[in-house]
């Protein structure tokens, strides 16, 4: 199978060094186990030692009764010198957490790369035990910039050249970033949909990888009573993307008890579904009692859960729109996720983020067709907060700079275009 250099790639690679123990965690289908398979070719190119044990498969899950007993195989494998032990879905594994503790706690000369798919049972038995022995790598579906760097042949080894290259390159091919963007948005980044070369296939893998979710990971893994609701509940939010979530509305229009809605958003979130961004206030008491709004972690997940079939022939706009600017500003790595600001009287910025270099809050608005003139919502916020700079982000050209001043301050509101990243140091 064809290799999509990722950025997550790049960092595992550079914490082989590292003695602590690489824990990838992510949805399933992302590209964990392909990930550590080219790790594992890498090392081999080097000429260093490795192993590749995999609990999905009988005969590697009997050698993990105990710590010496995995211990004793890999030492038979590949000895007791310096090496690299790759076990992957170790969430299938009772008591994981406790048992690579004890790994890690018998300063052996392997270093450990683990994979799992996100769960509440990784939360519970697996992080909490690890705490000070390991480092977190998340694997995601691919971003639009890995997702762009890809089919624009892009190679790269520092993700930030990444997104300086693959921008310049869609600034100068408006055809091919027209037709790049519209199939992200549509069809996501599943790695497998990425590399479907056509519309029934993208389609096909799509529908695959969501049952999948709601059979493997819900109704197996998490043992949730009532599938069916559960399936409802992800499909209304698939309804309400952009939207405030109420979760007692939530418990009445599915017969669930509220406290159980709660239970789902969880899980949902810790399966890496969605994503619950909170409202921006500068009370953080209120900004932990106010309801949050909901997104998808993919775009093609989403329509599928909306029960539409996606289509490069489809325009995106409004919430799904809204959506893909969300994933966007994921990218930027922000040390506080995005929120979002909304007052009394129904005045909504979509996002509010903080530069990474002042902690300034920056709003951005989204309108995937903009009119040129500020909203009102913004105006309010503008002179409210007092913010340096502000964006709209949309799926036009790079626009001109708009100067807003209220008292003192001379906002900047730049207007940009979905293939770029907002500047906010």
């Amino acid at each position: 199978m064809k290799f999509i250099q990722r950025e997550v790639y790049l960092q595992l690679k550079n914490h082989l060094k590292s003695p602590e123990i690489s824990l990838i965690l992510g949805p399933r289908q992302t590209g964990k186990t392909t990930i550590m398979k080219r790790l594992q070719e890498k090392l081999k190119g080097l000429n260093q030692t490795s192993i590749f044990l995999n609990l999905d498969v009988i005969e590697d899950r009997q050698f993990f009764k105990t710590q010496h007993t995995l211990l004793d195989l890999i030492e038979k494998k590949i000895g007791k010198k310096r090496a690299f032990v790759f076990i992957d879905e170790i969430s299938r594994l009772k008591n994981a957490g406790m048992f690579l503790k004890g790994l890690y706690d018998l300063k052996t000369n392997y270093k450990f790369i683990v994979s799992g798919s996100g769960s509440l049972e990784l939360k519970a038995n697996i992080i909490e035990p690890l705490t000070g022995r390991k480092k977190i790598f998340y694997c995601f579906p691919l971003s639009f910039t890995e997702f762009a760097a890809y089919k624009l042949k892009i190679r790269f080894d520092y993700f930030d050249k990444l997104c300086t290259e693959t921008t310049k390159n869609l600034v100068l091919q408006p055809y091919l970033r027209q037709r790049l963007i519209s199939e992200y948005l549509n069809f996501g980044g599943y790695p497998r949909v990425v590399l479907a070369e056509t519309e029934e296939e993208k389609t096909e893998i799509l529908r695959e990888i969501y049952l999948s979710y709601l059979e493997k990971d819900i109704g197996l893994l998490l043992k949730v009573e009532k599938e069916q609701a559960f399936e409802n509940l992800v499909k209304i939010l698939a309804h309400q993307v952009g939207n405030l979530i109420n979760r007692a509305e939530l418990s009445s229009t599915l017969g669930l008890a509220e406290k159980t809605v709660k239970k789902y958003l969880y899980f949902l979130e810790k399966t890496f579904v969605i994503n619950l961004v909170k409202p921006f206030f500068r009370n953080a008491r209120k900004e932990l009692i106010k309801s949050p709004k909901v997104y998808f972690s993919d775009l093609g997940f989403l329509y599928l859960a909306q029960g539409i079939l996606p289509s490069t022939q489809k325009s995106v706009k409004g919430n799904i729109f809204e959506n893909a600017c969300f994933l966007r500003l994921k990218e930027l790595h922000l040390l506080k996720p995005p929120q979002f600001w909304r007052t009394k009287s129904g005045a909504e910025v979509d996002f509010i983020i903080s530069s990474t270099e002042t902690g300034k809050s920056i709003p951005i608005e989204v309108k995937s067709v903009p009119k040129g003139a500020l909203g009102k919502s913004l105006i309010s916020f503008i002179e409210k907060y007092q913010p340096e700079k502000a964006f709209i982000y949309s799926l036009g050209k790079k626009g001109q700079i708009k100067k807003y001043k209220s008292r003192s301050v001379e906002t900047k509101v730049q207007f940009i275009p979905y293939h770029f990243l907002p500047p906010v140091l």
